[in-house]
Order: C-alpha cells, then sequence, then structure tokens
C-alpha cells in the first residue's frame, strides 16, 4: 500500500491542510510539528503544534495481510503494518484577545469540511515539501483513504502527558486520529512455483 515515508507524509499533510484553511483566524499564525516543550519559543508566539504523541495497531487491518509467508519459510506476500495514529493539536497566542480559541474553532472546522486526506492533497504536499524528502512516498496510492477523526483524551491522560512527559503547563489542546495507515515492508514477495506434473508410470504387460 505505501512504503516508510507513509507516517511523515500524514503529518506533512496535517500540517499543509491546517495551513491551507485555519490560519485566517488569526493573522501571523504559524503551523509547528514540534515536541510540546518547545512550544512559544523561537519566536513562536502565535500557532498551531501538530504533535505526533503516538501510534497504536489499527484493530480492522491488523490482520488483514496475514499470513505472509508459507510453511517452507517463503514470502507469500508483503509484509504490512497497519496503524492509527494519535495527533495531538496545540494552541497558543495571546489570551486576552481569544486567539488560542480562535486558532482551534478553526482548525476544528477545517478538519470537519476536508476530514479525508485525499490523495490530491497528499500529492501536493509531497511536491511542496522540502525537507524532509518525501519525493518517494506513494500513500497518495493507498486504498482505503485516511480519516481523520477526533480523540478522546482523559483528564488523567492529558495529566500525564503534559506534567509527566513533557513537564511543561497545559495549553489548550484537542486530539485526532488518522487511520488506516498502512506500512508496507520493502520486500517483494515470490511467486508460487509452478505445481509438479506427475507423469504415471506404465505398468509391466
Amino acid at each position: 500500500m505505501s512504503n516508510h515515508l507513509a507516517i511523515a507524509t500524514v503529518t506533512a499533510t496535517l500540517k499543509s491542510l491546517v495551513s491551507r484553511y485555519a490560519l485566517e483566524a488569526v493573522p501571523g499564525a504559524h503551523v509547528t510539528t514540534s515536541p510540546l516543550r518547545t512550544l512559544g519559543g523561537e519566536g513562536l508566539n502565535r500557532g498551531v503544534n501538530i504533535y505526533l504523541f503516538m501510534a497504536t495497531p489499527n484493530l480492522a487491518f491488523r490482520n488483514d495481510n496475514v499470513p505472509t509467508r508459507r510453511p517452507n519459510g517463503s514470502l507469500a506476500a508483503v509484509p504490512r503494518v497497519a496503524l492509527t495514529l494519535h495527533y495531538l493539536f496545540t494552541f497558543y497566542g495571546d489570551e486576552a484577545r481569544l486567539e488560542p480559541q480562535l486558532l482551534l474553532g478553526s482548525v476544528v472546522a477545517s478538519i470537519q469540511r476536508q476530514p479525508i486526506l485525499t490523495p490530491t492533497l497528499i500529492k501536493e504536499t509531497i511536491h511542496s515539501t522540502p525537507l524532509p524528502d518525501l519525493s518517494g512516498s506513494n500513500l497518495h496510492e493507498q486504498e482505503p483513504h485516511i480519516s481523520v477523526t477526533p480523540y478522546s483524551l482523559s483528564l488523567d491522560a492529558l495529566h500525564k502527558m503534559w506534567s509527566t512527559f513533557y513537564q511543561v503547563p497545559y495549553s489548550l489542546s484537542v486530539a485526532y486520529e488518522c487511520a488506516p495507515v498502512l506500512v508496507d515492508a520493502d520486500v517483494a514477495a515470490t511467486q508460487n512455483p509452478p505445481p509438479e506434473q506427475i507423469v504415471p508410470k506404465s505398468r509391466p504387460r
């Protein structure tokens, strides 16, 4: 379905989607893909941060491509990993002007407007992203397409994420998941050998 560049391509496509539709609400806002501990630094005082915080097996497609080997150990199908990617969208800016809330509303409306990472959007992202080099990505060929859906985080999970894992003050955030992301191994499957023809032996008369 897609190669090892799939995960980075999903993140870059989300960034492209948000940049295209969601930044009009707050002039001068940026879209970043940085660790949470760096938010607010490097002159980035207002914007949206898209952070991939977890990848889990996708239950719907986890066993869709097994078994991959024959009894003799030869490769019958390309091994595939089916993933669900969990993202945290964090909004920061001037609280007095409600900039984080403006950005939150704009982002959720934009994703609701386009909840599918379409092949066209993915291809445009691949061609327009200088770093990292995604030119070898074939994510746009994946079927089924990747859906972007809201993901509920409990208060306990939020507390652990911010205070324990990243040790930074909480900022207004919302979580989404992207699925399915199907990553194929870079190997080629071998064809089944042709069946042996059994020639009956003639019986002596």
